[in-house]
Formats: C-alpha cells, structure tokens, sequence
C-alpha cells in the first residue's frame, strides 16, 4: 500500500516516548530485554564483584527499550523523504544522540562502581568492549524503532483494510436497495386516478400509502437497515395498494406479541409478496404473512397458494432478496423459497437483534383485508 495512503507517524517527543514504553510493555520485546540485561549484569558482577552489576544490567536493558529507540523515531520516522544528503545528516545526528544517551548510562555508572567498589566497571576498563556495547544500543535502538514502527504502520493497513472491507459491503447493500417496480407504480396511479371519483376517501388513503412507499425508497440511499415494525406497515401498504388493483386479493399479517423487532433491509418483504401476487392461485386462499420467533431467530415467512414452478426467466427479485439477506446477517440469516403440501413458502431466516431507535413495541395483528373497489 502507498505510504500516502498511510497516516504518517507522530514526531513529537513526549508521544513517542509514551508510545514507545507502551509498544514495549505489551509485547516480547520487554521479557527479551530483561534477560539480556541480567546476562549483562551477572557479567558485570562477576568481573567488578560490584552488587550494584546485576541492578545495572536490568536499568540498562529498560534504558536500551525505552530511549534507544527515541533518537531514530524523531529523526528517521519510516515514511520520512527527501534528498540522500538530507537522510545522511540525518542518520548521523541520530546516532551521535544515540551515543550520547549510552556514555549518560554508562559513565555515571562507572565513577559510582569506581568510587565505591574501587574496581573500574568492566565496560571502561575494555574498550573493545565498550566500542561493541555501543553499537549494540546504537544497532538495537535502530532495530527497535523500525521494528515498532513496521508493527503499527502495519496495523493502520489492516485497520484500513477493515475500514475499506465494511464500506465496500455497504456499498454493496446500497448497490442492491430495494427498489418499487416503475410498472407497479404506474399501476398503483392509474388505479388512483380511477378512485378519484368512485372512492375518494379510498384513493386519498392509497395516496398515503404511496408517499410512505416512496419515501422509504428514499431513505434506503441513507440507512441500509429498519425496524420490523415498519416493514410490516410498508407490507400492509404495498398490499393495500394490490388489493386496489386486484378485487379478488385478500391477504393476511399473523404477528405474534413476543415477536422482537429487530433490524432488517427495506421493502425486504415486498419482492417475495408481488411474487406470491404473480405466481400464486388467489381464488384458493389469500397470501399470508407470518412472523414468528424460534429461539433466538425471527423467522418470516410469505404463503400463497399453488406450488413454487421456479424463478422467472430474466426475474431478479428472488435472487436480490437472498443477496440483501446474505450482506445484512452474514452466516447468521438465510433465505428459501420451496413448495410445503399445496403451498409456496418463501422464507427468511435473520438472528434476533436489539430493535432500533424507531422500532416499537410487537403486537398482535391478524387481519384480512377487504377489497377495494378500483
């Protein structure tokens, strides 16, 4: 991934300080550097005889993790540019205060083990030693600031990843809305237009039930997800609105009281209904919506009579409602459409959820509807 598309690192002094003591603390670089430095001190003790050696080991160790790091974060964070010579000067600086920060450590500590113990510490007295032990903090400081800053530059790629992953899939639920067929709503005006003046009061109530239809199209561009609640008043809507056009339709809701209301994708009902409405066999018994709780899932499930034939040929409807499933509940949902004795039952399976700002509480309502005279 470009490091443009990367936040660049914090160069303040006291964040990273903070940080780096934190990235140290929660990983194994603190245990490491802890057995180092008593390898370190036990060396040191057993050469001076000094007590103070082991102690020393342990302070350098958290010395080396804490402020080695410090000089190459500030000055040669992992996204930094620029021209060569720029870096070089760079680098130097950064290990000159690095050298600077190991002689703070090591020679206060040698005047004390010297003044004390009269023995000269073992780093003092062996320069080869010494000579080493600096390019050990100044090697180690390096390789621990490209190591934490590798870790979190890799962690903000992944926490962008994730980012971009929820995005792309709400994308996706936006891509496939719900959408009220342009010939349904044709249909539904010319079957208002005809109540105008044969009903009035009636195709005054299927205006409404239009406008509620419509606006939900809209808000699906804004929120990919409503209550139960006020899919089934959308239900009641599209099939009041049918039942003006088709005389003869008669249809129920079964809503128990313990029915949670949970979360679910708009007009996510209305593709299985006008299927039932084109496929099934009316005259036999009305198209029935049933909602019920089985356990910790909410089960809906739409019935007309006549058996399932298969999807039409060119027909999206079907295949849009088990897609909107899939994205909206994940493994968690799932949705059939079969024949059950003499019926077609189209089912959708979705986990029982916390009911959102605007759901209300679940109620009993069967009801069939009366027809209305177009």
């Amino acid at each position: 991934m470009p490091a443009l598309l990367l936040p660049v690192e914090r160069t303040d002094l006291p964040y990273l300080l903070r940080d780096t003591v934190r990235e140290a603390a929660r990983s194994w670089r603190l245990p490491a550097a802890l057995a180092l430095g008593i390898g370190f001190g036990l060396v040191e003790r057993s050469y001076t005889g000094a007590r103070a050696g082991l102690v020393f080991g342990v302070v350098a160790s958290l010395y080396t993790l804490f402020l080695g790091p410090l000089p190459w974060r500030v000055l040669v964070p992992l996204e930094e540019d620029g021209r060569r010579l720029h870096k070089l000067v760079r680098w130097v600086i950064a290990a000159a205060i690095g050298f600077g920060l190991f002689a703070a450590l090591v020679i206060p500590y040698a005047w004390i083990v010297d003044a004390v113990y009269d023995t000269p510490s073992y780093l003092i007295r062996r320069p080869r030693e010494f000579l080493l032990s600096t390019l050990l903090f100044l090697v180690g400081g390096w390789g621990l600031a490209r190591d934490v800053q590798l870790e979190q530059r890799l962690d903000r790629s992944m926490q962008r990843q994730g980012r971009l992953a929820a995005e792309l899939e709400e994308a996706r639920l936006f891509a496939i809305r719900a959408d009220l067929d342009p010939h349904f709503l044709f249909n539904a005006l010319n079957a208002i237009a005809s109540q105008c003046t044969t009903d009035p009061p009636g195709a005054e109530e299927n205006i409404v039930r239009l406008s509620s239809l419509l606006r939900t199209v809209l808000d699906t561009r804004q929120r990919p997800l409503h209550s139960l609640d006020e899919e089934l008043a959308l239900a009641r809507d599209y099939l009041g609105l049918l039942a003006t056009r088709f005389p003869g339709l008669r249809y129920e809701i079964n809503e128990p009281e313990d029915t949670a209301t949970p979360s679910v994708p708009p007009l996510l009902l209305q593709p299985l209904l006008e299927n039932a409405l084109r496929h099934g066999d009316h005259s036999r018994g009305p198209v029935r919506l049933d909602v019920r709780r089985d356990g910790d899932t909410l089960v809906l499930e739409v019935r007309s009579s006549g058996p399932f034939r298969g999807g039409r040929e060119g027909g999206l409807g079907l295949e849009l409602v088990r897609r909107r499933v899939e994205l909206a509940y994940g493994d968690r949902g799932s949705f059939t459409i079969q024949t059950e004795g003499d019926e077609t039952v189209a089912r959708i399976i979705a986990p029982l959820a916390k009911a959102t700002a605007s759901a209300k509480p679940g109620r009993t309502e069967p009801l069939e509807q009366p027809t209305a005279t177009p």
